[in-house]
């Protein structure tokens, strides 16, 4: 082995400058500038497993693999091909099965060199075990290299992060698991560890030390002490991952190097806001998320034909929702009536400019004969080039346009408008009885999912709102079975309603004949009442850092760069990372500009079923 050392990934899809350097065979930042250069490309092999596959979707797409000489990337645990005189870049989990995997790889002498590169630290026991196997099939002087890339998360954009950590609330909050077994990782999918570990990544790829702000008595807290102390392990450490503590950058969130100060890291656990994970969202991107299962920036629709053959064959078409996409940006957080609204004007812009082209092709044989093109002509060959930019408008126009169809006719036939306003009224303290319990019966509209949600808000109101404590949770887990019971009934009786409802059904096959917004206006306007998630509130509170608040000191504190004593923190900060143990949502990342994470996203069906299985293994 060649050389052993570490890197640090970039988040957001625009500047993924470690896995370039990865692809690139870790060359130095100042080679990457001749990437495209035929005399310096080196051809190769990109092999993942499916953790890193992950990882790195987000980040670069299949052309762009090509352009940094990837020819084929392959999973780790398939099949695979000698190919002698091609290098391999690995990128994988440090865990004990990939490093034997990779010895069978040395043993069957795959390729012509190895580029080992681990999404986190590689433990000791792991490089000594690799390092004799290397030495055991002869291929030691094959591998150039091996790197702790500290890259541990998935990036959805310049200021969204996911651990990808499924059931991640069920596993934290197991009542049949003790502090002590979550704190060490007995429990296998989901151990506070594992979070450490994703948070390290977080901080490594930013390139500073936070100070962490943990909510107490939870695993928030255990996730804080633990992260705390890996932190300061490598401040400590001589050339380490912080030691200048002013290199790198969170994407578009933060950067700028040591004079803008070190961010605040705020550690929550779900049940400080248990509510936001299962209301109904108004926006683009929670309305996206929960509604459509967008998944990783994609989202899976049925396709545009509404004919009855096209819905006979269930087509579906997926679309990226990425930070490249214009109207995806500029309408995250729109409410849904102005998205459709902006899907309508996107259009009319794109027609007036195409009519504009079509008119001067009509008018471009009337050039004066003196001049050799003509003012006509001249505005042709204008609008001629203009033709791509307008095709590339066009299919984002058609992206938007089918997922605005897609969701309108779930907002219909759910009722969602109707679910969201009453919710807003529960968690503002307008409880509205009579309205809750016309959506809750049978004859009401939405899914059982819906109304259990809605169940669950309604009954927790009083209290979240007089304690929005972590033992709320349990508590309202536990009168879900009778809930469900009372629900379960109503689903068959639901699929009827709406087989025999014309108007849902209906409604899609003339939609494509009349505008979007036209149609949306039958859809519950409704105007943010600027009701504060609770998150972002403690989050305010806490970048503010108002001498002698109580919110404030409610918080544990954790500086890894203090040496003794305690020593004031800045106030207010300029930049914060809020991170939920127990899942997220595109709802309460839309509270705060801040860079926002969670163990997982879970949309509000998902969530109720991990409330369900934790209410079965409470006995209830």
């Amino acid at each position: 082995m060649k050389c052993v050392g570490s890197s640090s990934a970039a988040s957001g899809r625009r500047t993924p400058h470690a896995v370039i350097r990865m692809l690139n065979l870790n060359a130095p930042r100042s080679a990457l500038d001749r990437v495209n250069d035929d005399d310096v490309e080196v051809y190769k092999v990109l092999v993942m497993d499916k953790r890193c596959f992950d990882i790195v979707t987000p980040l670069v797409r299949v052309n762009e693999l090509r352009r940094h000489g990837v020819t084929l990337h392959l999973l780790l645990d398939a099949d695979r091909q000698p190919i002698a005189d091609v290098p391999a870049v690995y990128y994988v989990s440090p865990t004990p099965r990939n490093v034997a995997r990779i010895a069978k790889d040395f043993k069957d002498g795959l390729y012509e060199a190895y580029h080992l590169n681990f999404s986190s630290s590689l433990p000791r026991p792991l490089l000594e075990q690799l390092a004799n196997d290397a030495v055991k099939f002869d291929a030691a002087a094959k591998v150039e290299r091996v790197f702790d890339m500290h890259s541990d998360f998935v990036s959805l954009s310049d200021d969204v992060f996911t651990l990808a950590q499924a059931d991640a609330y069920v596993n934290l909050n197991d009542p049949t698991m003790k502090d002590a077994d979550v704190e060490r990782g007995a429990f296998v999918r989901v151990p506070v560890n594992d979070v450490v570990t994703g948070l390290f990544s977080v901080c490594a790829t930013l390139g500073k030390a936070p100070i962490i702000r943990a909510q107490r008595g939870g695993a928030a807290e255990m996730a804080a002490t633990e992260l705390d102390r890996r932190l300061r392990d490598h401040v400590k450490a001589r050339g380490g991952l912080f030691a200048a503590d002013d290199v790198g950058g969170f994407g578009g969130g933060f950067g700028g190097g040591a004079a803008r100060g070190r961010p605040l890291l705020c550690l929550f656990d779900r049940n400080f806001d248990l509510a936001s994970a299962l209301q109904h969202g108004w926006t683009y991107a929670p309305l996206v998320h929960d509604v459509l299962g967008m998944r990783v920036n994609r989202v899976d629709i049925a396709g545009g034909d509404s004919s009855a053959a096209a819905a006979a064959t269930m087509t579906k078409k997926s679309y990226d929702l990425e930070d490249n996409d214009p109207f995806w940006v500029r309408n995250y957080a729109s409410e849904f009536p102005k998205v459709a609204e902006e899907v309508e004007a996107e259009l009319a812009k794109y027609k007036k400019a195409m009519d504009e082209i079509n008119r001067g092709v009509a008018s471009s044989g009337g050039a004066d004969e003196g001049d050799a093109l003509g003012d006509q002509t001249r505005k042709l060959v204008s609008a001629v080039a203009s033709l791509p930019e307008l095709q590339e408008r066009k299919k984002v126009i058609d992206k938007h346009t089918n997922i605005a169809t897609a969701l309108l006719g779930q907002i219909k036939a759910r009722g969602i408008d109707e679910y969201h306003a009453i919710e807003e009224d529960l968690l503002s303290g307008k409880c509205d009885k009579e309205a809750v319990m016309s959506l809750l019966a049978a004859t009401g509209r939405g899914t059982p999912e819906d109304k259990l949600r809605l169940a669950i808000l309604y009954a927790m109101e009083g209290a979240l709102m007089a304690s929005g404590a972590d033992a709320a949770a349990l508590g309202f887990v536990k009168k879900m079975a009778a809930v469900e019971a009372s629900l379960a009934s109503a689903s068959s009786r639901l699929d009827d309603e709406a087989a025999g409802d014309g108007d849902v059904f209906g409604w899609a096959d003339k939609l494509y004949g009349q505008s979007i917004n036209a149609v949306a206006k039958g859809v519950k306007s409704l105007l943010s009442g600027g009701r504060q998630l609770a998150i972002a509130r403690a989050v305010d509170a806490l970048m503010t850092n108002a001498p002698g608040s109580a919110e404030v000191e409610s918080f544990a504190r954790f500086d890894p760069k203090e040496a003794g004593a305690p020593t004031p923190m800045p106030a207010p900060f300029n930049d914060a990372i809020v991170f939920v143990l127990g899942g997220g949502n595109y709802l309460e990342h839309q509270g705060k500009s801040v860079v926002y994470g969670a163990t997982e996203f879970t949309t509000g069906a998902e969530f109720i079923n991990q409330l369900s299985l934790l209410g079965k293994r409470t006995g209830h």
